[in-house]
């Protein structure tokens, strides 16, 4: 069963740049972060890409859980 998630379309939101799993989320809601500040990992062909942050900000909300499959642009991190 495949379940759609919102999709990143503003600057202060974090989407996922390829389909897999969310392996890791790095940060937590109110934490305060840096431009290139890892956020989230994700797992795509027994690759981890890390997800860094685009903008100096505090984290407003993280939309999704570990674990979970994501398509390319959902929306993981927003500020």
């Amino acid at each position: 069963t495949v379940i759609a998630h919102r999709k990143a379309e503003s600057e202060n939101e974090v989407g996922s740049p390829l389909p897999g799993n969310l392996s890791q989320i790095l940060v937590n809601e109110g934490d305060e972060v840096k431009i290139d500040d890892p956020l989230f990992v994700i797992e795509a062909m027994k690759m981890e890409s890390t997800i860094t942050s685009p903008i100096k900000g505090v984290i407003k909300k993280v939309h999704l859980s570990e674990k979970t499959i994501v398509g390319q642009d959902d929306l993981v991190v927003e500020f």
